[in-house]
């Protein structure tokens, strides 16, 4: 029986958002450096992922209950790496922002309906990226960011977006496009145009890329010796 294109988009959005943020825990584990990494915008992440879990199993979506369950791990995984990095917080804190929100959001389930949750969940979504965008749009260091995670992390949201208005999630398709529009701003700061084109030209992913890359890049000179990080 072949599948549903439906189940084949949404398989792809979770798989490239939850790989994005694969890259990003590594990176902080191997570097030890956490600069640009918004706190605030990962404890929101943490809110955000606890009460779409709820959600899901509330309308029984088995696409989005797996994806936003190991979303959640991962990113518990990436704040203990961002406290031993340095960050000055304790763990109390993303203890708090996980079993708060599924404490309200189970109460919020039986006194209202799964919409009324949805809609809630929508904006926190809408909302949890707003300080690291704040942060790239500052013009703040960007280093501690992954440049695969950001670039997979922003794929990913197209990824969910596609698959909500397949499926008619309102609640999805409205956070999704809103996510899509903040990592974009996150994007463009941390992987500047002229300055990737000129490290990709230069060969940072090999020679192959680089030949496919170099006259797009000639087009657009970069003045200094940036190599993306890795």
């Amino acid at each position: 029986m072949p599948m549903s294109v439906e189940l084949l988009v949404g398989s792809a959005a979770s798989i490239l958002s939850l790989y994005a943020t694969v890259p990003q825990v590594l990176r902080a584990a191997r570097t030890r450096s956490a600069e640009g990494v918004s706190w605030n915008s990962l404890m929101l992440s943490l809110a955000t992922f606890t009460l779409w879990v709820v959600y899901a199993v509330a309308i029984a979506d088995k696409i989005q209950l797996v994806n936003n369950t190991i979303a959640l791990v991962l990113l518990a995984a990436l704040a203990v790496v961002v406290l031993r990095a340095g960050v000055t917080r304790t763990y109390w804190t993303a203890v708090a922002a996980v079993f708060v929100t599924a404490a309200a959001s189970i109460l919020l389930l039986d006194h209202t309906n799964s919409f009324t949750l949805a809609m809630v969940g929508t904006t926190i979504s809408s909302l949890r990226m707003v300080p690291q965008t704040r942060l790239a749009l500052s013009g703040a260091p960007l280093w501690g960011l992954c440049p695969w995670s950001t670039l997979l992390a922003w794929l990913g949201m197209a990824a969910w977006l596609s698959y909500a208005v397949l499926v008619g999630d309102h609640a999805l398709t409205i956070c999704s496009a809103i996510a899509i529009v903040m990592q974009s701003a996150i994007v463009a700061h941390r992987l500047p145009l002229r300055r990737t084109l000129a490290s990709l030209a230069g060969g940072r992913l090999g020679r192959p890329v680089a030949h496919l890359v170099a006259p797009v890049s000639a087009r657009f000179p970069h003045q200094d010796s940036y190599k993306l990080a890795a």
